[in-house]
């Protein structure tokens, strides 16, 4: 660890190919708000996520307009390829979650809509940023992809634009 309580360099490194870990190949951008149009309406996930202090761990709480409530924690490794990303997501229960939950993080909240393939997460509490996001079985995919036409400038590689960054935003 870092003499700040964060990940230092070396933890980083030793992880870059974690083995139980999937790549995670997304493409991301700005989308105005309000646009597309009748987000509203359509069924959606509101998403509680909380990024444990000092580390690359992610907490995340997902409910659905029909009721169905998921629980994960996660953790993302950093790139090791233009796009792809090594995460480990593990499944909770409810009483795993609340007892993760009394971590020290940072929080946030979006609901997001299933939207043109993709999803559209809108953050409540940030009512400038809503962002289309897309997942990609390859990486040849995802230099091929051609994003709707209602997006704006693409953000995935924009740190300022990261769940973690904008949950210390709204802090």
């Amino acid at each position: 660890m870092a003499k700040n309580g964060g990940p230092s360099h070396s933890d980083d490194a030793a992880m870059a190919h974690p083995k139980y870990s999937l790549p995670e190949i997304e493409r991301r951008w700005l989308v105005s708000p309000g646009c597309p149009t009748g987000l509203e309406n359509l069924p959606h996930w509101v998403v509680e996520d909380m990024y444990i202090e000092g580390t690359h761990l992610r907490l995340r709480k997902m409910s659905s307009s029909r009721g169905e409530v998921v629980y994960k924690f996660c953790k993302k490794y950093g790139r090791v390829a233009s796009l792809a990303n090594p995460m480990t997501n593990i499944y909770l229960s409810e009483a795993e979650y609340r007892t993760l939950s009394m971590l020290k993080g940072r929080s946030i909240c979006k609901r997001r809509y299933a939207v043109a393939g993709g999803s559209i997460d809108v953050y409540p509490d940030l009512p400038s940023v809503a962002i289309f996001e897309m997942e990609f079985e390859s990486e040849g995919d995802a230099a091929d992809y051609v994003p709707p036409g209602f997006v704006g400038d693409e953000v995935t590689r924009d740190a300022q634009y990261s769940g973690d960054a904008l949950a210390s935003s709204v802090a």
